[in-house]
């Protein structure tokens, strides 16, 4: 019966090939942009992470830094007490 009517002529199948190409160019382009897409939030979420590697790596020295600072503080005290008792040596008598 749709044959009857004139539903599948020519004029019909070409809009509906022009219907189909369409479409299909549409998803062609949401599934690119989708694909950029991905793309561009994988390399801000590899730059976050890659930053705050930096960070940790900025701290943790920092932190070393501060233990160094500690630990000659440290040298310069017992280099004092060294130099006390080394020259108190003979002038402490217990009686």
């Amino acid at each position: 019966m749709l044959h009857q009517v004139g539903f599948f002529d020519g004029a019909n199948k070409q809009k509906f090939s022009r219907q189909q190409a369409s479409l299909e160019r549409q998803q062609a382009i949401t599934q690119a942009e989708a694909a950029a897409e991905k793309k561009v939030n994988e390399a801000r979420d590899f730059n976050h992470l890659l930053n705050n590697q930096r960070q940790i790596s900025e701290g943790i020295a920092t932190g070393f830094d501060d233990v160094e600072e500690k630990i000659d503080h440290l040298k310069e005290l017992m280099l004092r007490v060294e130099s006390y008792l080394i020259r108190n040596q003979g002038t402490n008598h217990h009686e």
